[in-house]
């Protein structure tokens, strides 16, 4: 019976020939046998200078213990693929996805055969179209934080009128015969919780002004998050004569990360300011509870409503309603990015009564 045609080519040519890297690992490391473009991604000059080379030296001491234990799981039987960054021998440095198995040699012993391909280029296109993202997104955060900075600006410029006066009444206080200790002491602590006051929206407007990406997910109060956003947005509210309501359970607890869910309050709060201006009745309403293993936080307004051809364009990239030079139309796009890396969701509830959002996230332990 006459054969294949696959039977003509030879395992080691179609070896030799692939375009990607093959290699073949030893249980300690070790490299036994490498094709040819395997060898040039590791800038070695043949396979006898590299035989028995430790390949650990050559995976980044960030990803070298990773690497060690996804050899042994192979070598153990296991299959399975891994990314890593890699130094060539000079100094070439490389991003590589392998795809390994068992393999076993002629003497018995099991090793790690992989097909490896070079991924520099995809993960610095990654990288770049993630650095645009978030800087979009501290774009973003910072225009909604511009919207209250009016507000803000009030909010500290009447506390330190108040302690300048009650700073010159403590001097004519001082300068006359008959000093009324007790009148004198509720004047200072006048004048601390003023100063409080102040701090604690400056120590919020920093918070929420930081760069997020470095911060971890830890578990906050959910109230205290709301509490410090209302703290920015209290003054334009009141200017606005729009009535503020918040419940939140105080026992709600969330593993986020804060300046995030801080920028979706942002956005939302400020979108439910601009929707209720031109109504008669101005209001706006927080409401935060358990339901099941789950948090749901809504904010809901007196506006009129979002128009069911909007509707279905709302959360896309800079699609806004609002006026040319007022908000990005980033706002709801980003909020929704925001809770899907927070395993959650923003939606729209289109059966309610008065324009409403809502947050889902998963409640911590």
């Amino acid at each position: 019976m006459k054969g294949n045609n696959l039977d003509l080519i030879s395992l080691d040519e179609m070896f030799q020939s692939t375009p990607s890297c093959l290699k073949v690992i030893s249980s300690a490391g070790e490299l036994l046998h490498m094709n040819p473009q395997g060898l040039v991604l590791a800038e070695a000059e043949n396979m006898e200078s590299v035989f028995r080379a430790n390949v650990y030296d050559m995976v980044v001491p960030e990803h070298r213990d990773e690497f060690i234990r996804f050899n042994k799981r192979v070598c153990s039987g296991q299959r399975g693929s891994l990314v890593f960054e890699l130094v060539a021998l000079k100094g070439t440095r490389r991003w590589m996805e392998s795809y390994a198995g068992p393999y076993t040699l002629a003497s018995g012993e099991v090793a790690h055969i992989a097909i490896t391909n070079d991924i520099t280029a995809r993960v610095e296109t990654e990288k770049q179209v993630l650095e645009q993202r978030q800087a979009l997104a501290n774009s973003a955060r910072l225009a909604a934080l511009g919207e209250f900075v009016g507000g803000i600006a009030h909010e500290i410029n009447n506390p330190l009128a108040i302690i300048s006066g009650k700073l010159g009444l403590l001097e004519m206080v001082l300068e006359s015969q008959e000093i009324d200790k007790d009148a004198f002491k509720e004047n200072i602590r006048e004048v601390m919780e003023t100063t409080d006051r102040i701090s604690e929206i400056i120590h919020n407007l920093k918070t929420f002004s930081r760069d997020p990406d470095r911060d971890d997910f830890q578990e906050y109060s959910l109230a205290k998050i709301i509490e410090e956003i209302l703290s920015l947005c209290a003054e334009k509210l009141r200017l606005s004569n729009i009535d503020i309501e918040c419940r939140i359970d105080p026992e709600i607890n969330i593993v986020c990360q804060k300046v995030q869910i801080s920028q979706v309050m942002m956005n939302l709060i400020n979108n439910a300011c601009d929707a209720v201006m031109q109504t008669d009745v101005r209001w706006i309403k927080i409401l935060g509870r358990r339901i099941g293993g789950l948090v749901e936080l809504s904010v809901s307004d007196s506006g009129h409503g979002i128009a069911e051809d909007v509707e279905e364009k709302i959360f896309d990239p800079f699609f806004t309603t609002k006026e040319l030079g007022k908000g990005t139309g980033l706002g709801l796009s980003i909020s929704s990015s925001i809770l899907s890396h927070h395993n959650g969701k923003l939606i729209h509830r289109k059966d309610s009564i008065n324009t409403q959002f809502v947050l889902k996230l998963p409640i911590s332990a």
